[in-house]
């Protein structure tokens, strides 16, 4: 049982990987038109999603026997989470709500 838990975690891995790869990668597109700051915030989740997408990928196809691509998925999400709770507590990330 603790092998398919392992595997619904590496699958969710790999899916917020794609995402958060495509958010970061949709800033290549826009470089000119954003500031620097959003600019630096969607870097980071462009290095960070394809991180966690990979080590997603070698920790199922390793079935969990290695810690490595766990420390490194866990870290890559660390560092997307954290980009977006500096970017939002800084105002550069848009967000909406009452003024």
């Amino acid at each position: 049982m603790p092998k398919v838990r392992l595997m619904v975690l590496m699958a969710f891995l790999i899916f917020f990987g794609l995402l958060v790869s495509r958010a970061g990668y949709s800033t290549l597109r826009e470089w000119r038109s954003i500031g620097p700051g959003f600019a630096a915030f969607r870097a980071l989740w462009a290095l960070a999603g394809p991180l966690m997408f990979l080590a997603g990928w070698w920790a199922m196809l390793t079935l969990g026997q290695r810690p490595t691509p766990l420390w490194l998925a866990g870290g890559a999400s660390m560092v997307a989470g954290g980009a977006q709770v500096v970017g939002m507590l800084t105002h550069v990330v848009p967000c909406s709500g009452p003024n």
